[in-house]
């Protein structure tokens, strides 16, 4: 069901991006609109670590779980992440948009499952553009995941020291759009996981991503295939940074900075929905 599901969005997704990527001139000729931007980025100013991956993506997959049991923290993925406390199970029934909030130890974790049109005006930075939906998907939630991390700093207190944001498929989209704004919202260092995301906005965007927040990695697991869309260049769609790129399910490579490393999953053709379901072999979602 999972995969047939993918499967639709995808197709639909690059029939209509395709539609509206091109421009017809008085001659007749195909153009695509190009704006350039400085995608000079720094790496993350805190090392990868497969271990810390591989929790974040449980975190992940329990955002697919239904509200409830994310709510009582009594899910069957829940059950694998102990010690976490929760805050707030969010859903927007308009945008179909779900996500949560709690914290463990001294991280406050905001979690996203996603929901899949055109682009649209970004509005913390207008110059840019982002994915239309995703964009309605984050600003539907963003006023409840605001207030649930209010609560979250409260009922942790000093021992809260950094916030993290995470999110797999079209969830990974939400979380980079989140971690965006979140980074502006408090004092205290935010970091990010994303697993399997696809591209989230133009090459605007990016560069506005790249000046704000460095701290992000972006996980790619071998022929995934829901990075490799929008595919790169239409409509100047442009991975945002840090990627790490699994070309098997126990060796990885963490990526230039430029969010398009050759070398990585640019480099191979991404057709597989096995992949995008099973990072580090564990299966997606809610199990």
């Amino acid at each position: 069901m999972i995969k047939s599901i993918i499967s639709c969005i995808i197709i639909s997704f690059l029939m209509i991006n395709f539609c509206n990527s091109i421009k017809i001139n008085g001659d007749g000729q195909q153009q695509q609109q190009q704006q350039q931007i400085n995608l000079e980025n720094s790496l993350p100013s805190f090392p990868y670590d497969q271990a810390v991956a591989e929790i974040f993506v449980q975190f992940s997959y329990a955002a697919y779980c239904n509200g409830p049991d994310i709510q009582n923290w009594n899910c069957t993925t829940c059950k694998n992440l102990p010690g976490f406390n929760i805050v707030s199970a969010i859903f927007n029934v308009t945008t179909n948009t779900q996500a949560f909030v709690g914290y463990t130890n001294n991280q406050v974790i905001v979690s996203f499952r996603g929901s899949m049109d055109v682009e649209t005006i970004y509005p913390p930075y207008p110059q840019a553009k982002v994915h239309d939906g995703f964009y309605r998907g984050w600003a539907s939630v963003s006023s409840q995941v605001r207030t649930s991390i209010d609560t979250a700093l409260a009922k942790c207190g000093s021992d809260c020291k950094e916030i993290w944001v995470v999110g797999h498929s079209l969830g990974a989209a939400l979380a980079t759009l989140c971690v965006a704004e979140v980074q502006g919202w408090y004092t205290l260092p935010t970091y990010s996981y994303t697993y399997g995301s696809p591209r989230v906005g133009d090459s605007i965007f990016v560069g506005y991503f790249n000046q704000i927040h460095k701290n992000n990695y972006r996980v790619v697991n071998q022929h995934d295939l829901v990075p490799h869309v929008p595919m790169e260049g239409l409509l100047d769609y442009h991975h945002v940074p840090t990627e790490v790129y699994y070309p098997t399910n126990t060796t990885y490579i963490v990526c230039n900075d430029s969010g398009e490393d050759p070398i990585c999953s640019d480099s191979v053709i991404g057709l597989s929905i096995y992949d995008h379901l099973h990072y580090f072999g564990i299966p997606c979602c809610c199990k």
